[in-house]
């Protein structure tokens, strides 16, 4: 055997050896509503590799709305699911049998913005009277939220106060054509409002407090099945928000990679913003506040027909994870 075809002979039974002795990684499909900044535990998770040091290898697909992503779950498609933990409680009383696993958005993340200067700033919901103001439509938690407000500040609805219900994408136009006094906004467009001399004249996050706005749902089946792969992806999931909340310039850089058309001073803005408000929490942790706040929206919109009378968190993973 010449020296050529046994030193590659050689290479070849040394990269088997390697291959063979690799731990093998778990292959795992995330399906995510949108790609949004909202999301930046996720991508922070794939990006810094913190999925990667659990051992898995994790492909994130883009579903393009809550319904879809959740459906990508339900059918199988999908190993877990990042969007409204609603679907989880509408679809047990459906008879499907799944759990939220880690908070991934702990606050209504929007904010009541203007371009006019005779509104100043308010905490007060009182503030809202003699306002249109543009909401995403109902049943959508903006809307919900909006309305909830509204009453308890005791402003009549059509009288003392009006919700324009618009497409999600159009509220700022909504401000720009007269419709609206305040529109409600998502980062990062209310960043870039700010940026445009508009300003933020009301804090949801503040003025509601605790919500379950963005979970990570996952089947009961596969907790059965595949607890430890379930506790690796809250492991990770972990580690990033850990992450986010004591790198920010490493969490800017991430947020940069899966939003490249944004002005970097948007992002940043938006990202700050975010984090300060509460609305992406420091660790996993559904808490009780939380997902109630959420189900009591839903059964007042109708979604949901009563409170659940199981359990449809389970925190045994993200308390391993906090550990």
């Amino acid at each position: 055997m010449n020296r050529l075809l046994k030193t590659v002979l050689i290479a070849l039974v040394a990269v088997g050896l390697i291959q063979c002795n690799s731990p093998k990684k778990d292959t795992i499909t995330i399906s995510q509503a949108f790609q949004h900044l909202l999301y930046i535990g996720l991508y922070v998770s794939q990006e810094k590799g913190f999925f990667a040091e659990e051992g898995l290898d994790v492909k994130i697909e883009t579903a393009g709305g809550d319904a879809q992503a959740f459906a990508a779950l339900t059918s199988g498609n999908a190993d877990f699911a990042q969007g409204d933990p609603a679907f989880v409680a509408i679809a047990n009383e459906q008879g499907w049998n799944g759990k939220v696993i880690v908070m991934a958005v702990n606050r209504v993340a929007v904010w009541g913005v203007t371009f006019d200067n005779e509104i100043q700033p308010f905490t007060d919901p009182i503030g809202f009277k003699g306002q249109t103001v543009a909401t995403y439509p109902n049943p959508n938690t903006s809307y919900v939220v909006q309305k909830q407000l509204a009453l308890n500040a005791g402003l009549e609805l059509g009288k003392d106060t009006r919700i324009l219900e618009v497409e999600m994408g159009t509220e700022i136009a909504s401000l720009r054509n007269g419709r609206a006094n305040i529109a409600q906004s998502i980062e990062p467009n209310v960043s870039s409002v700010e940026l445009e001399g508009g300003k933020v004249v009301f804090s949801y996050p503040e003025a509601w407090g605790d919500f379950a706005f963005t979970g990570l749902m996952v089947s009961d089946k596969t907790i059965r099945e595949k607890p430890e792969t379930v506790q690796k992806i809250v492991n990770a999931y972990e580690k990033a928000l850990r992450f986010i909340h004591t790198d920010f310039e490493g969490t800017f850089l991430v947020a940069k990679k899966y939003l490249p058309d944004l002005n970097d001073d948007v992002i940043r803005k938006a990202l700050r913003r975010l984090i300060d408000s509460g609305c992406i929490p420091e660790h996993t942790l559904v808490t009780e506040k939380s997902w109630e706040s959420l189900l009591q929206t839903r059964i007042d919109v109708g979604d949901l027909k009563q409170m659940p009378n199981v359990n449809l968190i389970d925190n045994s993973f993200a308390k391993k994870a906090n550990k």
